[in-house]
């Protein structure tokens, strides 16, 4: 059985998800937490943890939600606080944990915050609530974030009279951190969430609360001090919460964020590069460095390991990874060409892989078997496709495929009222990629899924374990073993299109058995020099040791069957 954790994230699955486009209760074009609700028997079957919902909240939408007008009400279109209460019951009932985005850097220009603030004279507490300068020079050292839309991070305004700082877009003022009733206020937010039940919350762009001439404006000291506070408030509820962090960072300046009372976890953004740049090259030399220094920096499972999600594939400017890492990726991936937003490449995963399940299941393997929390993107357990041409970054935020019904039973309602096109796109058509026919075959990458999940959440060496890389003598070959205190896992992948053939030193467990998990097919003893081959983006996990692991691994009980995915929610 697998091994009791001290918190409900530690070995968990996150799978996140849109409420806008997820599923459609009520008829009217528009995802709600209704259809969430209903879908949730769904997201039990797949194997998944917990849902993170990105932002639910009152908002002109301008940026999907992330410009909000009231941090502690639910947008209309999504329902009201009883449907959310009725979503966590459900979810909790199912053993699902339910995770909110909370944005805490910015608000929306029509928040009656920023109303009060450019109308309150200069140097008043209202005006204060945002950061305002007489001219639009300051913090000349913090890169623009959205550079394909803005130019600088000050927007003048007629009203105040002054520029007021954004560090997103020019709709959404930054709130003044420096202000001791900002942090009063965000601290109430918290507060509000953790008193509707829920379980955790995604920490968005955490790095930029506070400010200082002279750096980038991220990570401050001021800032971690503020999420301290934030971690105080968490600690002091009466259940298990999650803060799990975006900083969008290296290593080495995201770690800070899970120093010894602060956050719980944070996204690992620079190994998600270096996992797509191993692929592009068929190497993995700059995957293994990138393993060391995350590991040494932050031991254990606390990175959350996403591979896309609703943002562009975030390279950087040469901050978060080397010039080579981002050109290994632009280059190596034909049909990312056309297609950088920003900062990265505003693709899903199905399309910029070509479509190539090999690739794909390589990658959500290593995920999956790597120390972390991974993070799985609505759809992508489909090999959803995306609309290229979509407004800003809503080309991967397309309507679930459920059906092969009209708009894939993610809605009734006519087509002019969905909130986004289904996908219709050849070797992507939502008539052939969606649920209903996928759990209908057994071969199909949705199957692949459940099956890799369900095994997962019978290996705990794979969820909890320490992590020890193995050396190959093959570049393409990625070898690492995760051990608890009575069960070793060793994994082995191959991360070029072509087949490699290696040995492995399993010296260590000379003479155990080895066993392959997912087939259940038996291999030979470990010895000091192991012989094995992996074909074209292979991979296998194989149980080192006692019989009777292996049985329980290699036949994990099937959980009670999705209810049927109905034609309309």
């Amino acid at each position: 059985m697998p091994d009791p954790v001290a918190h409900w994230w530690e070995g968990c699955v996150i799978y996140q998800l849109l409420p806008r486009s997820f599923a459609d209760a009520n008829g009217d074009g528009i995802g709600d937490l209704a259809g969430i609700r209903e879908r949730l028997p769904y997201l039990s079957w797949l194997g998944v943890d917990a849902i993170w919902m990105t932002p639910i909240y009152p908002s002109p939408l301008k940026d999907g939600g992330y410009d909000i007008t009231d941090f502690k009400s639910i947008h209309p279109d999504l329902g009201c606080m009883a449907d959310l209460r009725q979503l966590l019951e459900r979810a909790h009932r199912l053993g699902i944990k339910v995770v909110l985005d909370l944005v805490l850097n910015h608000t929306s220009v029509l928040h009656p915050w920023f109303q009060r603030a450019r109308w309150a004279p200069s140097g008043s507490s209202e005006r204060n609530f945002y950061v305002w300068r007489d001219r639009d020079d300051g913090y000349a050292d913090a890169p623009v974030l959205f550079r394909r839309y803005e130019s600088s991070n000050w927007e003048w305004d007629e009203v105040a009279g002054q520029y007021f700082l954004h560090r997103f877009l020019r709709h959404q003022p930054d709130l003044n951190y420096a202000n001791p009733a900002v942090q009063e206020e965000m601290l109430a937010v918290v507060d509000f969430w953790l008193e509707q039940g829920i379980d955790g919350f995604r920490l968005d762009a955490v790095p930029f609360l506070f400010e200082e001439e002279g750096s980038r404006c991220e990570g401050l000291p001021e800032t971690h001090a503020f999420l301290r506070r934030v971690r105080q408030r968490v600690d002091a509820c009466d259940r298990d919460v999650l803060l799990l962090a975006e900083a969008i960072q290296p290593v080495q300046e995201s770690a800070p964020y899970l120093a010894e009372g602060e956050l719980h976890a944070a996204f690992e953004f620079a190994l998600t590069a270096h996992l797509f740049a191993a692929v592009a090259q068929g190497r993995c030399d700059q995957l293994y460095t990138c393993l060391r220094e995350a590991q040494n920096a932050v031991p254990g499972c606390r990175w959350a390991l996403p591979l896309r999600n609703h943002d562009e594939l975030w390279l950087g400017d040469g901050h978060l990874v080397s010039d080579a890492v981002v050109e290994a990726v632009c280059t190596g991936f034909p049909n990312a060409e056309g297609h950088w937003l920003n900062w990265g490449i505003n693709r899903r995963l199905a399309p910029m892989l070509n479509g190539d399940p090999r690739p794909n299941t390589l990658l959500h393997s290593l995920i999956y078997s790597l120390p972390g929390i991974p993070c799985l993107y609505y759809g992508d357990e489909l090999g959803m496709g995306d609309w290229p041409g979509l407004r800003d970054r809503d080309a991967n935020r397309t309507p679930m495929a459920w059906t092969r019904d009209r708009a894939g039973g993610f809605s009734t309602a006519p087509d002019p009222l969905l909130v986004l096109p289904p996908i219709t796109a050849p070797g992507y058509d939502y008539r052939v990629v969606n649920v209903a026919v996928q759990q209908q075959l057994s071969g199909s990458l949705l199957n692949w899924h459940h099956r890799m999940l369900t095994s997962r959440q019978q290996l705990p060496a794979l969820r909890l374990g320490d992590f020890q890389l193995l050396e190959s003598d093959h570049p393409s070959v990625l070898s690492y073993a995760r051990s608890t205190g009575d069960m070793t896992m060793v994994v082995a992948a191959n991360v070029s299109g072509t087949g490699a053939s290696t040995q492995l030193d399993l010296g260590q467990w000379r003479g155990s058995r080895m066993r392959e998990v997912v087939w259940g097919c038996e291999f030979p003893a470990a010895s000091d020099s192991w012989f094995i081959y992996l074909p074209a983006y292979g991979f296998f996990w194989w149980l080192v040791g006692e019989a009777d692991m292996v049985a329980e691994a290699s036949e994990p009980p099937q959980p009670e069957r999705a209810e049927p995915v109905a034609a309309s929610s």
